[in-house]
């Protein structure tokens, strides 16, 4: 039986910047312990515990799992560790929190899908866009026929500045729009193809341009960036009949909804207001909600792993200069 939700123990794991908003967040969600930060970094820990005086912090994952009243992990460490240390996680009977992406291939993601089946565990992967009040619109607009049939999805995500770390930008900002996409249309993906550009001295890209091929004849376009003139962070969906667009960055975020075959001047844009909600801490709610009454299908982890198979994809278009790289 599970736990009452004022006994629910979490742990998080890593506290670089994201982890440390993790934590944050995770502190606000009613009943959610927060009882152990795990880092490896002497600064870092010592961080943690001024900003969670109530948490207990080790360097090692061996101390979280130890403790009995921990019954789920988040993990944020470095993407090419997701799959071991959550795994570890899974392995000890724990439910999971894993940032996106969940891993760096398709084998290692199936292995935690699997992990989390035969434990009866909740894995969850940080596509906290999933719970963006604009994208859940936008998916219910769909369903409707709002825009007649749809016909493609395009995107834009774009970091002015240098990450703490040269990391890809295919697999770390991309995959918050290809999980857009799979979720909009909710549909076989038949291929990808994509082109990026390297940093120089490093083989992580700095740049992708990715195009999605569904099996209906839909596409959905991508552009992924590091270190561009200005951030950007927008999306916009096409159909017959009406097009839908939304920039996550505008003073006053609303969908803009216009008619899709004409001018712009003639069809002035149909402003639709979503909920004012934060994406992050729907997600960490959701996760502990679902823990607490032992859901495992509350997880997200089937459409995670449809993610890493599409990147994965996308890496080999790459390295084959933008060829069609086609999904079984």
């Amino acid at each position: 039986m599970p736990a009452p939700m004022s006994e629910l123990g979490v742990a998080v794991i890593g506290a670089g910047p994201w982890g440390a908003t993790l934590a944050r967040t995770f502190a606000k969600v009613p009943g959610v312990d927060l009882r152990w930060i795990c880092e490896l970094d002497n600064s870092r820990r010592a961080e943690a515990q001024r900003a969670h005086p109530h948490a207990r912090v080790t360097e090692t994952v061996d101390d979280v799992l130890a403790d009995s009243a921990v019954a789920a992990a988040v993990v944020a460490v470095d993407a090419p560790r997701h799959h071991t240390v959550g795994l570890r996680v899974l392995s000890a009977d724990r439910h999971l929190l894993v940032e996106k992406p969940m891993a760096l291939s398709v084998a290692d993601a199936v292995s935690l899908c699997e992990a989390a089946v035969a434990r009866r565990r909740v894995l969850t992967v940080g596509h906290l866009l999933l719970h963006h009040p604009a994208l859940r619109r936008t998916k219910e607009l769909l369903d409707a026929g709002t825009l007649g049939r749809a016909l493609y999805f395009e995107s834009t995500r774009t970091a002015a500045v240098a990450s703490r770390r040269r990391t890809s930008a295919w697999w770390t900002l991309a995959a918050h729009d290809v999980s857009m996409a799979l979720y909009l249309f909710d549909e076989p993906l038949a291929a990808v193809s994509a082109a990026g550009i390297q940093h120089p001295g490093s083989e992580d890209d700095v740049a992708v341009f990715a195009t999605l091929h569904f099996a209906n004849g839909r596409l959905a376009h991508i552009h992924a960036a590091r270190m561009t003139a200005v951030q950007q962070r927008r999306f916009s969906v096409s159909g017959t009949e009406r097009a839908l667009t939304f920039d996550e960055l505008a003073h006053n975020p609303v969908l803009h909804l216009t008619a899709a075959a004409r001018p712009v001047a003639a069809a002035p844009a149909e402003e639709i207001s979503i909920e004012a909600a934060d994406p992050l801490y729907a997600q960490c709610a959701h996760f502990a909600a679902a823990v607490v009454r032992g859901d495992t299908s509350s997880g997200n982890g089937r459409h995670a792993l449809k993610v890493v198979q599409v990147l994965e994809a996308g890496a080999r278009s790459m390295a084959a200069r933008g060829a069609l790289v086609e999904l079984a």
